[in-house]
């Protein structure tokens, strides 16, 4: 089954794991709000807003997933640079709330592109 897989690496959820189906993911919302997809309740994640982020699939294109900071007060991060406004996701990038704040890794699986290998041309030489 394809599935989006968001492994917490920092924070109150450490080592955990959500996995949601490709098929029906549509959007997420990531905050301390107790309706949130993905809450943030511990005393490790208070750098986390209530409404702090979303992470969307794009309708048309379904391996193409983006995280938008909602102009929350500590910041989104992408591997270590603060974003601003949508920023495009791939596999292994590492999504934190707020400097020092709980941190978790995007995953696919199975990742774009695994189902095609890259073909290998081979150049036969006279012996």
């Amino acid at each position: 089954m394809d599935r989006v897989i968001l492994r917490h690496v920092r924070g109150s959820k450490a080592n955990q794991v959500d996995e949601y189906s490709r098929a029906t993911f549509r959007v997420l919302l990531l905050g301390r709000d107790p309706h949130a997809d993905v809450c943030f309740a511990g005393a490790a994640d208070r750098r986390v807003g209530r409404r702090h982020a979303l992470m969307a699939c794009d309708e048309t294109n379904p391996d193409h997933f983006t995280i938008t900071d909602l102009q929350s007060r500590n910041g989104t991060f992408v591997n270590g640079e603060r974003i601003t406004g949508v920023r495009s996701l791939v596999p292994g990038d590492r999504i934190q709330f707020g400097e020092d704040g709980p941190e978790i890794e995007f995953d696919l699986v199975p990742s774009p592109g695994a189902t095609s290998l890259a073909t290998r041309r081979m150049i036969a030489r006279p012996s």
